[in-house]
Parts: structure tokens; sequence; C-alpha cells
């Protein structure tokens, strides 16, 4: 009987740090549980018992966290996937939404866009450090610095 209690204070606790916008990572809110003092094995049989009915979905997680990251934000699919295994979205699922993310070379070339667009001086060093940073390959980064410069 107290590890069924157990299971639905941990339950409770979980609904509360959820809320109504279901956009919560199955990581967070593990973490949120064992901060709270609940044990590791209770935490994850929360976790999986809200992932059964829908109330925790990582790829709804994922897509959410994607959308945050737009113009001058935007990052390469690489970076993508450790922003996701930093909001404790699932390894696996975490690879799966960087693939379906646009292409680097794309999104490379709109990031300059968004944070060069319209200045009449920019350094090609200036770019090629945001786009590194930004997770993008120094060769990728070359080619969008040539490209952006011909538009």
């Amino acid at each position: 009987m107290i590890d069924s209690d157990a299971f639905h204070r941990a339950r409770e606790l979980a609904v509360a740090y959820i809320g109504i916008d279901h956009s919560k990572s199955s990581g967070r809110v593990r973490d949120n549980l064992r901060k709270k003092g609940v044990d590791d094995k209770t935490a994850e049989r929360v976790v999986e018992y809200f992932k059964s009915i829908d109330y925790i979905d990582d790829r709804r997680a994922a897509r959410r966290v994607a959308r945050r990251y737009k113009g001058s934000r935007l990052r390469s699919r690489r970076a993508m996937f450790y922003v996701f295994l930093q909001n404790g979205i699932d390894r696996e699922i975490a690879e799966d939404e960087a693939k379906a993310l646009d292409d680097d070379r794309n999104t490379a070339l709109e990031l300059c866009d968004a944070m060069y667009a319209g200045r009449e001086e920019v350094d090609d060093l200036d770019m090629m450090k945001l786009l590194t940073r930004r997770g993008y390959h120094a060769a990728l980064a070359l080619d969008v610095i040539k490209e952006f410069r011909k538009s």
C-alpha cells in the first residue's frame, strides 16, 4: 500500500509540473520528480504511465523546443540534437527529430540572412564564428558565406 501511495503522490506532483500544455519531456518530468524526493523506480513508473496515456510525449516536446529556434536562433541539426537532449528528450527521439529538421545548408543561409541582411559591412570571420558556434561544419560555413555574399 505504501508503494501505491508513493505512486499516487508522485503522479500528482508530475501532473502539477506538466500542467495543461502537455509539452514537458520525459526527462524533465523524471528530473523534477527526483528533485521532489521521489525515488528513481517510482519516477520511472510515473513517466511510463503518463507516456502510455499520451500525457507525456517526447516527440511533441521536441517539436515545441524546435519551434523556439527560428530566425536568429537557428542551429544546425547536430546542435539541435544536443538541445533536445538537454531538454530531457529521449536520445532516439532526439536523433529522429533532429534528422527531420530542415537541411543545414538552408538553415545556415536563413541564419545569415536573419543576422546580417541589410548590413553594409559584414566580416566573413564574424559569419564563420557565428555558424561554427551554432554547430555548422566549417566547410559548409564557408560555402554558405560565399553563397550569402552572392545574394
